[in-house]
């Protein structure tokens, strides 16, 4: 092998190993008309579920699940703090989410990730949290910006 050979891959090598550390695991992008609250805390953000709420709407999978009215979900969708559309796709991914770590011979723990909006009313906060716990899911984490 020449050295030019050997360069090419170190090169390669190197490239690759900057772009896996480089990159977060966990990608999250605010939805239309979303402000994130502001915080002090510096926590990386574990992977797990992304719940989406703004003053709007509930967004899950990219897909609105219930809509807000001024940061509080309409009563007709909450039964008992469950909200019965989040319900539903929450379990699905949850089964999913579950088949691929026994698969995997690993042990599952729910972690959801809850992007929410600084004007959102602490009733919406905890009916969603509610309803994830419903499915087992026991880690929680709330997106922030960092200030300063």
């Amino acid at each position: 092998m020449g050295l030019t050979s050997l360069m090419d891959i170190v090169s390669i090598i190197v490239v690759y190993l900057l772009k896996s550390y480089a990159s977060d695991p966990v990608l999250i992008t605010p939805i239309a008309e979303q402000k994130i609250p502001m915080s002090k805390m510096d926590a990386a953000i574990k992977e797990g579920v992304p719940i989406y709420i703004s003053s709007r709407e509930l967004i899950f999978k990219e897909e609105q699940v219930a809509v807000l009215k001024e940061g509080e979900l309409d009563p007709s969708v909450v039964q008992g703090h469950i909200i019965a559309p989040l319900f539903e796709k929450l379990e699905e991914e949850t089964e999913k989410s579950k088949a691929i770590f026994e698969g995997r011979g690993e042990e599952w723990v729910g972690h959801v990730i809850l992007i929410g909006d600084e004007a959102l009313k602490f009733s919406t906060i905890v009916d969603v949290m509610y309803t994830a716990g419903r499915l087992e899911y026991s880690e929680y984490s709330f997106c922030i910006i960092q200030k300063g």
